[in-house]
C-alpha cells in the first residue's frame, strides 16, 4: 500500500483504502478501479491523496538521471537547500517535471544563472557609500501619492455604513479601473459561472473587500507602471509579482486559516520596495544585483541600502496607508524566521520562494534561497497539496498577467 499524489496516479490502480471528502461523505470504496473518470472525479473534490495497492517498485516520479541538463541544473540551483529533507526532494521532483513541461522558462532560468557572474559590482574599488532611500517618503514631488480613488475606496471598504453598491459606485468614478476589475472577476481566477456586467454584482459575487484588495493591485501597478528608469525586463518582473500572488491564493485555498483575498494582495505587491529601487536608483539597484551571486539579493542591498527592498517596501505601505496585514506581508517576505510566523506571512514567503524556484518571472535572486523549515511548518500542509496549485496556477497566470499588466 503506498500513498500517492492525485496528480501522479494512473489508470489501473486500486485503491487501497476508502476515500472521504472534507465532510465525511465517502467518495469511493476500497478496491475501487481507478479510471480516467475516476481521477477525473477525486481531482474535482480537491482530493490530494490516495493510497493504493502499488507495486513498491513503481515511481510516482520519473526516475532521476543524473546526467540529463535539467537535474544537473537542479542539483546547482537548490544547492542552499538540502535535498535530504524530504520537503525540499518532493518540491526538486516537482520542478524537474516543471521544466520538462516547460522548457522555455527553464532555458530562461539558466540562461540567467550562467550569465550571473558576468559583471562585478564592485570592479575591485570600495563600494560608494550606501543610498538611504527613506528620504523619498517625505518628498511628495519626487514620490507622489496614489490616486485620491484609492483612498475612497480605502474608506469606504471599512466603514459599515456603506454598502457594496455604495463601493461600486466609488470605484465607477474611475471607468479604467473599473473596466480591469470587470475583466478580472470574469477571468479563469474565478471561474464564475456567469458572467458579471456591473462593479455592483461584482462586489455582491466576490463581495466587496476583494473588490477592495484587487482596486489595490491594479492602482499600485498602474502607479508603478509610469515611473521611469525600471529595468530592461520588466515582463520577468511582473510575472514574478504575478505569480507569486496566484500562487499564494490557490495555496490558501488548502489553509483553512489563511485569507485568500489577503495573501493575494501580499502576494502581487511583496517587491514594491524593488520598484522604487529600480526607478529611482538605478545605479545602486544595479550594483546590487550584480553583487547577488555568491549572496541574497537581501544581503547585497544592505551594502548599497541603508534598508533593503522588503522593509522599504513596508516603510512605502505605511505611509501610503495600506491595511496593516498587507504591510507585514510586504516587509517579512524575506524574513529568516526563528518560529513560527503567522500564517498569511508564512503563505506569501513559501509563495515568493516557491515562484523563484519555479523560474516564473524573476525575483533578483541569482540564487536560490534556503527554505526557511519554520515558514513551511506554518502552512501546515503536505507537499501533495502543491502539485495542484501549481497547475491551477499555470492555467490563471497568462490570462492574469494581460488583465494586470495589458
Amino acid at each position: 500500500m503506498n500513498l500517492v499524489n492525485v496528480f501522479d496516479a494512473e489508470p489501473g490502480m486500486i485503491l487501497a483504502r476508502e476515500v472521504k471528502n472534507r465532510e465525511g461523505r465517502r467518495l469511493m470504496s476500497a478496491g475501487t478501479l481507478l479510471e480516467e473518470n475516476q481521477l477525473k472525479i477525486l481531482r474535482m473534490w480537491g482530493i490530494l491523496e490516495v493510497y493504493v495497492m502499488l507495486d513498491e517498485t513503481k515511481q510516482t516520479h520519473t526516475p532521476i538521471e543524473h546526467s540529463t541538463p535539467i537535474d544537473e541544473f537542479l542539483q546547482t540551483w537548490f544547492a542552499n537547500n538540502t535535498t535530504q529533507d524530504p520537503v525540499i526532494l518532493e518540491i526538486l521532483n516537482i520542478a524537474r517535471d516543471w521544466f520538462i513541461e516547460q522548457p522555455e522558462i527553464f532555458n530562461t532560468l539558466v540562461s540567467r544563472f550562467e550569465n550571473k557572474n558576468l559583471t562585478n559590482a564592485f570592479n575591485d574599488e570600495l563600494p560608494p557609500p550606501p543610498v538611504d532611500p527613506r528620504n523619498l517618503l517625505n518628498d511628495k514631488v519626487k514620490l507622489p501619492s496614489l490616486p485620491q480613488i484609492y483612498f475612497e475606496i480605502q474608506s469606504a471598504v471599512y466603514d459599515p455604513r456603506f454598502s457594496g453598491r455604495e463601493i461600486a459606485e466609488i470605484v465607477s468614478k474611475d471607468p479604467a479601473l473599473s473596466a480591469t476589475l470587470l475583466k478580472i472577476v470574469n477571468s479563469a481566477y474565478y471561474g464564475l459561472r456567469q458572467e458579471v456586467s456591473s462593479l455592483s454584482q461584482a462586489a455582491v459575487m466576490v463581495g466587496s473587500r476583494q473588490i477592495y484588495h484587487l482596486a489595490l493591485g491594479v492602482t499600485v501597478i498602474n502607479y508603478f507602471k509610469a515611473l521611469p528608469n525600471q529595468a530592461p525586463d520588466m515582463g520577468a518582473f511582473w510575472r514574478h509579482s504575478l505569480g507569486c500572488a496566484i500562487m499564494a491564493a490557490n495555496l490558501a485555498t488548502h489553509i483553512p486559516a489563511a485569507d485568500r483575498d489577503l495573501v493575494f494582495t501580499g502576494g502581487l505587491l511583496h517587491d514594491i520596495g524593488r520598484l522604487v529601487f529600480l526607478s529611482y536608483f538605478p545605479k545602486a539597484s544595479t550594483a546590487a544585483l550584480n553583487h547577488a551571486q555568491d549572496c541574497s539579493l537581501i544581503e547585497a542591498e544592505s551594502i548599497f541600502f541603508t534598508v533593503n527592498h522588503a522593509q522599504f517596501g513596508q516603510l512605502l505601505a505605511d505611509t501610503w496607508n495600506f491595511p496593516s496585514q498587507v504591510s507585514r506581508l510586504i516587509g517579512n517576505h524575506h524574513n529568516q524566521f526563528t518560529a513560527l510566523p503567522e500564517t498569511e506571512t508564512a503563505v506569501v514567503y513559501f509563495s515568493n520562494w516557491l515562484t523563484s524556484a519555479l523560474g516564473i518571472g524573476f525575483s533578483g535572486d541569482a540564487m536560490l534561497p534556503s527554505l526557511n523549515p519554520h515558514a513551511w511548518k506554518a502552512l501546515g500542509i503536505s507537499t501533495a497539496a502543491l502539485l495542484p496549485v501549481l497547475k491551477q496556477t499555470d492555467r490563471q497566470i497568462t490570462e492574469a498577467i494581460r488583465f494586470f499588466y495589458g
